[in-house]
């Protein structure tokens, strides 16, 4: 059996569009879930017993139940509740919601491995907890998280081609879509799987060297 490469070539242009579509949702799920990370981890660790049970089922939920079962829960059932959302909203909803319950956690475990003299000595200067948080604990959470946060960055960008299911018209979607046209799927897939992997290769790649960079930083913020 011959590889067609003329095949790749033919369909770049929708690949291309389907890759650009992957990056883009990665790219606006990803902070949103950060947000919502946060949010969920100083909830859990500042917002009282209660905050603190429903957070913690929040992670269990979504971290316990496939990807797959979340993005078909909001395409499907919402609209029974009269909720009706499109694919890429709620794409960028479930990917949110996905990273938000992992990032909750990596957030919490960063902020205990910081010692807590350190939030005591903001108290004493008079400051409060948020420009505690935004002023002394971020800057060194950073780069307590950043290995973790990039495998889940890495994870994101896997579990986007789970979207194709509903129709979202992300990569895996649109080689679908030259598949049926070309009968190539050999050519096809193999040229997604390169694009797939080119990308969480940017990413590990660019993570290193902020890794880098920060490593310096953390030393001496440890050391003192």
């Amino acid at each position: 059996m011959s590889f067609d490469t003329a095949v790749i070539l033919d369909n770049w242009p929708v690949l291309a569009r389907g890759f650009g579509n992957t990056v883009l949702i990665c790219a606006v799920a990803l902070p949103l879930g950060f947000a919502l990370g946060t949010a969920l981890a100083l909830a859990r660790l500042r917002g009282g017993s209660i905050a603190a049970t429903a957070v913690s089922a929040y992670v269990e939920i979504f971290r316990n139940i496939p990807f797959l079962i979340q993005v078909f829960l909001l395409f499907y059932v919402l609209p029974m509740f009269g909720v009706r959302l499109s694919p890429v909203t709620v794409s960028i909803g479930a990917l949110t919601a996905y990273a938000g319950a992992y990032l909750a956690e990596i957030l919490r475990g960063a902020l205990q491995s910081i010692p807590h003299g350190q939030v005591e000595a903001g108290y004493a200067l008079g400051l409060r907890y948020m420009t505690i948080f935004r002023k002394i604990l971020l800057p060194q959470v950073v780069g307590y998280i950043l290995p973790a946060a990039t495998n889940l960055t890495i994870t994101l960008i896997k579990e986007s081609a789970i979207l194709s299911a509903i129709t979202v018209p992300e990569l895996t979607y649109m080689a679908q879509d030259v598949i049926g046209r070309t009968f190539s799927p050999v050519e096809i897939f193999t040229a997604i799987a390169l694009l797939y992997w080119g990308l969480t290769a940017l990413v590990a790649a660019i993570s290193r060297g902020l890794e880098h960079r920060l490593q310096p930083h953390l030393a001496a913020r440890r050391a003192g």
